[in-house]
This record gives C-alpha cells, structure tokens and sequence, in this order.
C-alpha cells in the first residue's frame, strides 16, 4: 500500500489541470468539465486509501458531504470519504481557476514541464 495524502492528491490535480489549460486554453472558459474529471480520476478507490486519507485528515469522515456519498450512493465511512475527498479536490481546483483566470498564464514550458517546478540539475 502507498501511502498518499491530501496534499499529494491535490497537487497532482493541480498539475493536471495546468496540463489541461496549456494544450486546451479554451478550457478557461469553461473549466467546469476539466475540472470535475480531474477531481474524479484523482479520488482513490481502494478502502484502505481512502482510510488512511481520513486517518490522517479527519474532517473526511465526519464532514457530511454536499452532494452525498460517492460511488453507490450509500452512506458507508468508505463512499462519504471518498465524496469529501472529490469535493475537497475540486474546491481547491476552483480556487486555482478563481486565483489564475485574470492571467490566464502559461504553467508549462515548451517541453511540457511545469515552470513552477525546480529541475535536479538546479539543486
């Protein structure tokens, strides 16, 4: 088992989400859709993921999450972390949307790599 925390999961849905704004810039205009994919592929599936997430970040399990559980819908600890996971991803998603869009700046260089990112060579 890996142990991934919240701050991994939305740093890798951040980078997604830069990724998407630079090879689609029309996604600006309407991040909606990029940005519900995004916190979706980013929710783990397995139990034991999602218990260690809220292991380590509590509100996961005991937040009541605005649109329900996830995946069948049934309010088990598992389906209500992963929904709050997915919210908290996309929140955060948001927040960079609302933080960037009067810029609307390039995150990646010519190469694809994120310009926020320092290279090993520069260490």
């Amino acid at each position: 088992m890996t142990t991934t925390s919240m701050y991994s999961l939305i740093e890798t849905a951040i980078s997604e989400l830069k990724e998407r704004l630079h090879d689609d810039p029309s996604v600006w205009d309407d991040p909606s859709e990029a940005i519900f994919e995004i916190a979706d592929d980013n929710v783990p599936v397995y139990n034991s993921d999602l218990l260690e997430l809220a292991l380590n970040c509590l509100d996961l399990a005991v937040d009541e999450p605005d649109n329900g559980p996830a995946f069948d819908g049934r309010p088990t600890a598992c389906n209500i972390i992963a929904a709050n996971v997915f919210e908290y991803i996309e929140q955060e998603l948001n927040d960079f949307i609302r933080q960037n869009e009067d810029e609307r700046p390039d995150f990646l260089d010519e190469d694809g790599n994120d310009k926020d990112e320092v290279a090993d060579d520069e260490l």
